[in-house]
Formats: C-alpha cells, structure tokens, sequence
C-alpha cells in the first residue's frame, strides 16, 4: 500500500511550532519491547523515508530510549529528510529532575542528532508530587531549561508522563508549553479529557500530544488470533481483552480496522494538536497516515469507544501510575509497586 495522501500541518499550541499532526515516536528505534523494536539500520531507514513520504516532519525522542547517536546517524542516509524536521526529546524517567540534569541530556542529544537547538525539550514520566517538587525547585529541571533557553539551547518546553498528577501541575503552573500523555487519551481510556485537563491545557494555549494511541500495543494488534494482548506491553487484563473485542466487531461494521480507528479517534479531538505513533514497517506508517482519511465520522468513532466502554481502573485508573490495577500487580513487578505506592 502507498499512501496518497499528505498528513496535515498542525501548530503545537503556543509554542509557535508548525509541524506534522502525526509524530514518529523513535522508541522502536533504541531501547524498546520486543513488540515495539523496529529492526535493523536498513528498515529503519525505510521507515524513515515512508514517514517523510507521507508528511511526517516530527520525531519524538528520549535519552532514555538510547537511540540519539543511531538516529542522528542513520537520517544521514535518508534520501528524503524534510527541511523542517522537528527533532522533539525527553529527559527523566527515574533520573533527577535537576538543572545539572537536564543540561547534560541536552547537550548530549544535540551532539548526538547535530542539532544547534532542541526545539522542544520534555522532562520524562515523572510520576507524582514528589518529582515535581523537584522540577520547580531551586535547582531543579525548570530552573535549567530557562536557563537553557536564554542560551538558544532549547526552544519550547514541556512535560510528558502517562501519569495525571504531574499533567496538572504542569498546566497549572502555566510554566511549559507542551504537555505529552501516552495512553490518556484512547479509545479505552479518555482521562485526559474527562478530568478536564485537555481543556485546562487548550484554555492556556499550552499543546497537547498524545503518545501511544494503540495502548502498547492492543489496540495495533486487536484480539482476535493473539495469543496475549498487551496494554502498556503488560499482558491486558481480561476485561480490557473483551471491550476491545466489541470494539473491533463496531470497527468491522464501519470497515476500518482497529487500528486505524484507534488514530482517527485521537486525530478527530480538536483538543488534541499531535498524535504521536510507534510503527515497525513502512506499511505500518501507510495504514497510520491513511487512518486520517477514512471518512468515518466524529459520531461513529466515539461509538467504537463506547462499544468497549471499560472501568478505567482496570488501566491503572485514576493516577495511571500502573498500567493495571493494583491489586492484580504481575509477580515480577510486585516488590516495585509495593516500594514505589506504598502497598504491600
């Protein structure tokens, strides 16, 4: 399949920057689950240029994925690298969100991608109070990207984290420019809007980015002839495996496939600017483009969501510090958890 169709320009709220209304997430690129990971420099390449084919000019990156020197390399040998491509990345998960920090993640991804700028700079899934009391600090995250900033270092700024407390915070500090939030906004799980933070966000003019629009990855797959559907790649609980299959059959009827329901719904909220999309194949970033141009409407959209409406809890529901419920915490992570919420 090729794709003849262009994905459309967006502006990413406030911050000024005019870029492609889907993103590239590079996490398959670097270090990923095996369900995510790309493959060899040769696909990746190929990956590139079919999402430069079809408009894309935004990556999203993170040092945490490992992937900056690889990616800086390779769209060296990408026939058709976009004038305006917009290089986004991340700093955090689990590391201090500390000026000193932040400094040194920049400095490294703009060696690393050969960039004089980052045009947006993201601190990285922090997950509750504590980390953003760390963030607004003296000496904390922020403090160093202003200060990067007044260096033409760094251009707008934001916060990305599946986790809702921080989300707030952040927009209600009126300090960032972009917020990110994978999963929060999906056809299983619309939290992001519910809560009201999308319209708190788009009140202020701060962009809105949704990451991961297929969950991690039920939502690319489907259920039918998987052997074990995941959510956030942890094996989905039952009861999201069941709404997702009565999803799927409302899909069936309106002849689209799971998958490209699951990118319209988020492409078709006028309170979401981005949406960013993990593929591993150049057909994958077809099917994701044409997803955009279905023609299915706003209305049947919204009744695949409710076909599979499901209690949010069973995704970690209401902070979504976990990916599942609490009290079915898989035996590998279970002293994790119970360190981290204080369960035993």
């Amino acid at each position: 399949m090729t794709t003849t169709h262009s994905v459309p320009r967006v502006t990413i709220g406030r911050s000024g920057i005019t870029t492609s209304q889907l993103s590239l997430g590079t996490w398959g690129i670097g270090k990923a689950a095996a369900a995510a990971t790309i493959g060899d420099d040769e696909t990746i390449i190929t990956v590139l240029e079919a999402a430069f084919d079809a408009g894309i000019t935004y990556l999203d990156s993170a040092d945490m994925y490992e992937n900056e020197d690889r990616l800086g390399r390779l769209l060296k040998e990408v026939r058709n690298k976009p004038d305006d491509l917009l290089i986004a990345t991340k700093y955090g998960h689990g590391k201090p969100f500390t000026a000193d920090g932040v400094r040194r993640a920049v400095e490294q991804s703009l060696a690393s991608l050969e960039l004089e700028t980052i045009p947006l700079m993201m601190l990285h899934d922090p997950r509750g109070e504590e980390d953003m009391a760390e963030v607004f600090g003296a000496g904390g995250a922020l403090e160093g990207l202003r200060a990067l900033q007044s260096e033409g270092l760094v251009g707008a700024i934001g916060v990305a984290t599946g986790t809702m407390q921080p989300l707030h915070a952040a927009v209600d500090s009126d300090e960032f420019d972009v917020i990110q939030f994978p999963r929060l906004y999906t056809l299983v799980n619309r939290a992001a809007k519910t809560s009201g933070l999308l319209e708190k966000a788009r009140a202020k003019g701060i962009g809105t980015q949704l990451a991961a629009p297929f969950t991690g990855n039920i939502l690319a797959t489907g259920v039918r002839g998987v052997d074990k559907p995941l959510y956030a790649y942890w094996p989905a609980q039952p009861e999201v495996i069941e709404a997702v299959g009565r999803m799927q059959d409302r899909a069936d009827e309106l002849g689209i496939t799971i998958a490209q329901a699951a990118v319209a719904y988020v492409a078709t909220e006028p309170l979401i600017d981005v949406a960013v999309i993990g593929v591993r194949t150049p057909g994958e970033v077809e099917e994701n483009v044409e997803s955009l141009f279905t023609g299915v409407s706003r209305d049947d959209l919204e009744s695949i969501a409710d076909a599979g409406a499901v209690d949010e809890s069973l995704m970690g529901g209401p902070d979504f510090v976990w990916p599942f419920p609490l009290d079915r915490v898989p035996d590998e992570l279970k002293d994790v958890v119970s360190k981290n919420a204080g369960h035993k």
